[in-house]
């Protein structure tokens, strides 16, 4: 599907020369973060920080010897950043509660608690959780934005560029980032009661690193940090290059947009999507666009749809009405496609299974709608009574 060389991609740009693929921009970060797992530290991390909550939660008498931690789930992004960050927060209990259970439970249990406590207890594993905490934070904003139903594509592109030049700028600065890290891993150990160590090297360099270094904070820099910035900085450099940029632009003809941009910004802009898009002229009515919605009244622009600005456009912004037409059609995520999918989920429990096809529909359209149906809560409760009304059933009332 998104083969650039033989793909539909490629078929389709064959003929729409101007047509561009989207990948979902959640998709894609999610694909930074997984591309990180070719690290091997990084991806032993998280497959123990994984186990480690699963051993907890899929029973309830080893619950009580640790907080409650979301899941590491790979398809709830959001929920990957939280797991991350509060098993960082609880390390000490969830060592301490792996300990008493190495000790006090059933063999099972002993014996995989055992194991659990010797993986996190590892130098090596406690450096990568800070790496990991530390540059999920960074993360976490932008995904949380991109599954948001007022989406800013322009401002987050341009936010993600600003973590990919952070990213560059620690990577020139590793020495100062790698002992800040240093400390953070030996707050962890004092809590834990245990010291920090170089792993073990070997004399033939095949399986494992085995950088000469001094000192732990070289030898984390070199083996750990330093591959996992080049990672991350490459990763999001390819996955989220510049070649969208005159589409992105589209979004700034939205009121909530235009309204704040100034004029020299906006012919800067537009003049990059009549480039793109052969719209001469869009940059004069952009201005007239703008000034049409400075001038009204209206001052919640967020509910307005891309649908009612095109009618708005019909008459005096032939171009702008072109813009908002294939802005229309641009799938920047699919988090508001996915959204339905939960509306169903609620909807559709087991006591409506029977349900039709029509009512189903009509309950999801009620669910998805909910803040519209609200508003005219009056009105839209006594045409229900009034429609109910109109069927001749005997209705036993008491």
């Amino acid at each position: 599907m998104a083969g650039k060389d033989g793909g539909v991609q490629k078929i389709l740009r064959e003929t729409y020369k101007k047509g561009l693929y989207f990948h979902c921009a959640c998709h894609r970060l999610n694909l930074v973060v997984n591309d990180l797992n070719n690290v091997s530290e990084i991806r032993n991390c998280i497959g123990t920080v994984k186990d480690t909550i699963n051993f907890f939660r899929e029973s309830v008498l080893r619950q009580r010897y640790a907080p409650k931690i979301p899941l590491l789930c790979e398809t709830r992004w959001s929920h990957k950043y939280q797991s991350i960050s509060m098993f960082k927060k609880y390390f000490a209990q969830i060592a301490e509660g792996l300990e008493k259970l190495s000790r006090e439970g059933n063999s099972a249990t002993r014996k995989v608690a055992f194991q659990l406590l010797s993986a996190v207890s590892q130098t090596t594993f406690i450096f990568a959780l800070c790496i990991i905490d530390k540059y999920n934070s960074m993360l976490q904003p932008v995904a949380n934005i991109l599954q948001s139903k007022t989406l800013d594509i322009l401002r987050c592109a341009e936010h993600i560029e600003t973590i990919t030049t952070a990213v560059a700028e620690h990577r020139r600065s590793a020495e100062e980032g790698s002992e800040d890290l240093i400390k953070s891993a030996e707050k962890i150990a004092t809590a834990l009661n245990i010291d920090l160590r170089l792993p073990r090297t070997a004399s033939r360099q095949q399986h494992r690193a085995n950088q000469p270094a001094a000192s732990l904070s070289e030898y984390f820099r070199r083996s750990l940090y330093v591959p996992y910035l080049d990672s991350l900085s490459s990763s999001l450099e390819a996955r989220f290059s510049r070649q969208h940029s005159p589409a992105f632009k589209l979004s700034l003809l939205h009121p909530t947009q235009i309204i704040k941009i100034t004029v020299p910004k906006l012919q800067k802009c537009m003049e990059e999507v009549s480039d793109f898009y052969e719209l001469e002229g869009i940059t004069s009515e952009a201005e007239l666009w703008r000034t049409f919605w400075i001038n009204k009244q209206q001052q919640d622009f967020e509910n307005i749809e891309i649908a009612e600005l095109i009618q708005e456009a019909d008459s005096f912004y032939p171009k702008v009405k072109i813009a908002l037409e294939i802005l229309l059609a641009m799938p920047y995520s699919t988090a508001t496609i996915e959204r339905s999918f939960s509306t169903l989920r609620r909807v559709k429990t087991w006591l409506r299974s029977t349900m039709t096809e029509d009512r189903l529909n009509g309950l999801c359209m009620l669910s998805v709608h909910r803040e519209f149906v609200k508003s005219m809560s009056d009105s839209f409760t006594e045409g229900i009574l009034n429609r109910f009304a109109e069927d001749p059933r005997k209705l036993l009332l008491k």
